[in-house]
């Protein structure tokens, strides 16, 4: 029979596991945010119009050719990441995934300040 020290034991580490993952889920979340606002703003400042959506995809459809294509394939994913961080209650985010999406975005946010640096200088 277990004793409750071994039950407390069990229950914090299932609550450190817990609070890893809601903070993992978060990080997606606003990961999601950073990229969806950052095409937004590239967008608006080439004065091109676009809907008001989540869905990266058709965000990155507006922006010219070679300016998002790192981005493409992960497109769906990083869209799935706003929506079932926030209403699906067991979703978890893989690690991996989230470490992969932070790298093809940091490199976006490089490439379009890159872009809009050259704009200011003509």
């Amino acid at each position: 029979m277990e004793d409750f020290s071994s039950k407390e034991e069990k229950f914090e580490q299932w609550r450190y596991k817990t609070d890893d993952e809601i903070r993992l889920n978060t990080v997606g979340y606003l990961l999601q945010q950073a990229i969806e606002l950052a095409l937004k703003h590239h967008l608006e400042l080439n004065g091109i119009d676009y809907p008001r959506t989540h869905d990266i995809d058709s965000l990155l459809a507006l922006c010219a050719e070679g300016e998002s294509e790192e981005l493409e394939p992960w497109a769906e994913t990083i869209t799935a990441m706003e929506s079932k961080t926030r209403y699906i209650k067991n979703y978890r985010l893989a690690v991996r995934k989230v470490v992969q999406i932070m790298k093809l975005a940091d490199d976006l946010f490089k490439k379009i300040e890159k872009i809009h640096e050259k704009d200011n200088e003509e």
